[in-house]
């Protein structure tokens, strides 16, 4: 049971992560989101690259920054579905877990906002599951 719990936690923390990947994939034009006042502390905007919009590199490199999001949010899928045993994906889902959520967090790096803390720490903890000191109970 807990093996299938983690393994949709994964799966769900992909999922988001693909979902705001093809956001920017798709709409790396797009403005930034409008949070609740009591966000106005955050000198950055929410939903855009602090990076990418301080060095006017245009839109180019939000959809190279956006693909960065995409791309760990199927390796994270991939790995959630790996690690519940899909037979195409059981033997890579570490690597795939691993590589999903170390660009997650470069992902997350250049698109900081401090919501983003929690899935800072769940790629901190997939890389930690990932990296052997954790394993799937065999069935």
């Amino acid at each position: 049971m807990p093996q299938v719990l983690v393994a949709g936690l994964v799966v769900a923390h992909g999922l988001i992560t693909t979902v705001i990947g093809f956001g920017g994939v798709t709409r790396p034009d797009a403005p930034a989101l409008t949070l609740p006042g009591w966000f106005g502390w955050w000198p950055g905007p929410f939903g855009r690259s602090w990076l990418i919009d301080t060095l006017h590199l245009g839109s180019g490199a939000m959809v190279i920054g956006s693909g960065l999001w995409l791309a760990a949010g199927l390796a994270l899928v991939a790995s959630g579905l790996g690690w519940l045993g899909v037979p195409v994906l059981s033997g890579v889902w570490q690597p795939l877990a691993f590589g999903g959520a170390v660009a997650g967090l470069v992902a997350l790096a250049l698109f900081f906002h401090p919501i983003y803390l929690v899935a800072v720490a769940i790629n901190v903890a997939i890389v930690v599951l990932a990296s052997g000191a954790l394993v799937p109970v065999a069935r």
